[in-house]
């Protein structure tokens, strides 16, 4: 038997499901991008974009973290094992304080209150795969560019 996690927070992050967050920021991808049709404004278009962008990073990582684990299952040497499963504890603790943390620019500042739609697949995101969309660098047209 192998045992390669031993305490209590390194066995919880065990719980992450590679398979199901890269099938929900899939498909949550898709619905940005049919809502993107309905942009009346530049900016609505560059924040759906961005936040298109930020998904398709999570979906690489979320595709390398299922490989991980895909290699540590089919793996026989006992020293490869070990190594692969400090490389996915430390691509888990990647998902849990990198892609979870908060980054201090808060992307909420830039949507507008009329965005109600792109809002709640903002909401959706944050519940289903528990990331945090950065504000940081994003950089908005001019204001009142309509489509």
């Amino acid at each position: 038997m192998r045992v390669l996690f031993v305490n209590e927070k390194e066995l919880s992050m065990l719980n992450i499901d590679y398979l199901k967050l890269y099938a929900d920021a899939s498909g949550l991808r898709i619905m940005l991008l049919a809502n993107r049709l309905d942009c009346g404004t530049e900016t609505e278009r560059v924040l759906h974009d961005w936040v298109v962008e930020h998904l398709n990073r999570f979906i690489r990582f979320t595709r390398k973290g299922l490989n991980m684990e895909r290699q540590l299952m089919i793996e026989t040497d006992d020293d490869r094992v070990a190594d692969l499963g400090e490389y996915l504890f430390g691509y888990r603790d990647i998902y849990e304080n990198g892609w979870c943390e908060e980054d201090g620019y808060d992307f909420w500042d830039f949507v507008p209150p009329e965005s109600v739609e792109f809002a709640r697949i903002l909401q959706e995101i944050h519940r289903s795969l528990k990331i945090v969309i950065p504000g940081w660098g994003l950089v908005l047209p001019p204001d009142g560019h309509a489509a």
